[in-house]
């Protein structure tokens, strides 16, 4: 299994953590955990197993996704893990520059 990657995102981006699985007989089972917490599919929640690709997409993003997320791949062989860092920040506020270049002379 090759390690997920540490992600930093802005809030309301979608965060996509992905790993490669060697191939197995029989094809392993794939669960995503936040924390200790199983994820499960969900509104903002995207899996998939793919050829030899695990894929977790968290789409609009919150503070709260924040964690350490894990990706643990099991068959009757034994069972592999991976774990990262997933860091929300929040967004810059954007000011038009021209509103505050206002002066009335005159």
């Amino acid at each position: 299994m090759t390690p997920l990657k540490d992600t930093k995102v802005t809030a309301q981006s979608t965060v996509t953590l992905t790993c490669d699985l060697e191939p197995g007989e029989p094809k392993a089972n794939i669960k995503w955990y936040k924390e200790s917490r199983e994820l499960y599919e969900g509104k903002r929640h995207s899996m998939s197993y793919t050829g030899n690709k695990a894929k977790l997409e968290i789409s609009q993003s919150e503070l709260s996704d924040s964690a350490i997320y894990r990706v643990e791949a099991d068959n009757r062989h034994g069972r592999v893990m991976s774990e990262a860092k997933v860091f929300v920040q929040g967004m810059i506020p954007y000011f038009d520059i021209i509103s505050f270049a206002c002066c009335d002379v005159g």
